[in-house]
């Protein structure tokens, strides 16, 4: 609820207060705010994609739902910078920034590149999009993994599922459940995982786990390998050849990998280099497989 809560605090009082209105079940299912210029406010959930009418119900008819206006997108924008974009300009480049509870605020508009590189943006104007990713803390949801596979010691995890499907959900719930009794450094490069404000971690994620916020992942594992001999290291959403050298790096020096990446299935994943070289290496024991409902189906990969 919190994460919700700290999510429409982004919004138009007006908005806002419709979103109040939703009933707790629709207010579980959301997983993302979406407000697009000229176009029907939006909400992805659990089910699909929905629009949320001023009595604040959701509908799948748009007709009678919100219509996204300029000041809308000029509050939250300015709202999740804080009214300081000057000192949020590398948030601008990437064009998200994480806010309260760990939420995400990624935005869309027209981007202004680099004089001497256009393919390095500088920061974005005229922004026509939001989407606010609401992040969950589900204590509880990795049990089933950790109990089925890691009871006696940590095991080679790769959560496998497709957008908005509680990967991270599940990567930091199981950083909770190990960091309680190994040591754990939590590979965190978009401040989605532990929400951690000043250094300080605002979500739970274990007493001994230490937390990389804001390093690119491939040097965030490589300096957590050195620096704080891991037990364990858990990172989101693997894919480029840095962040491939930087794990096996790591497990060949005898570290434990948890880590995501984006899939439909196993099989899908498996096919992807940088997994099915992991894979040849023996990094993985167990895959948790997402399905809808925050549901996840556990394989043996040996």
């Amino acid at each position: 609820m919190n994460g919700f809560k700290n999510a429409i605090e982004l919004l138009q009082p007006k908005l806002r207060q419709t979103f109040e209105r939703l009933s707790p079940t629709d207010i579980d299912a959301i997983n993302e705010i979406r407000l697009r210029l000229g176009k029907h406010i939006s909400v992805s959930t659990t089910s699909g994609n929905r629009f949320i009418t001023e009595a604040g119900e959701l509908t799948d008819d748009c007709t009678f739902s919100l219509i996204t206006e300029s000041s809308d997108i000029e509050y939250t924008f300015k709202n999740a910078f804080s009214y300081s974009l000057h000192s949020y300009s590398k948030e601008l480049s990437m064009g998200y920034i994480t806010v309260g509870s760990g939420n995400r605020v990624g935005i869309c508009g027209t981007a202004v590149t680099d004089a001497s590189d256009f393919r390095s943006v500088e920061t974005i104007k005229y922004v026509s999009s939001i989407n606010i990713r609401i992040a969950r803390e589900k204590r509880g949801y990795a049990e089933k993994l950790f109990n089925s596979c890691m009871s006696l010691k940590p095991a080679g995890i790769l959560i496998i599922g497709a957008p908005a499907t509680g990967k991270t959900t599940l990567l930091r719930d199981t950083a909770r459940l190990l960091g309680e009794q190994y040591r754990v450094s939590l590979i965190d490069e978009q401040n989605e995982i532990s929400a951690t404000h000043r250094g300080s971690s605002q979500n739970d994620i274990g007493e001994l786990t230490d937390v990389f916020v804001g390093y690119p992942k491939h040097i965030g594992i490589s300096t957590a390998v050195r620096v704080m001999s891991p037990d364990v290291i858990v990172v989101d959403e693997i894919g480029s050849d840095e962040e491939l050298k930087a794990l096996e790096f790591a497990f060949h020096s005898g570290v434990t990998l948890i880590t995501a990446v984006h899939s439909e299935s196993f099989e899908e994943a498996k096919e992807k280099r940088v997994v099915k070289a992991l894979l040849s290496e023996s990094a993985f024991q167990y895959a948790a497989v997402l399905k809808k409902d925050y549901e996840y189906e556990i394989i043996s990969v040996d």
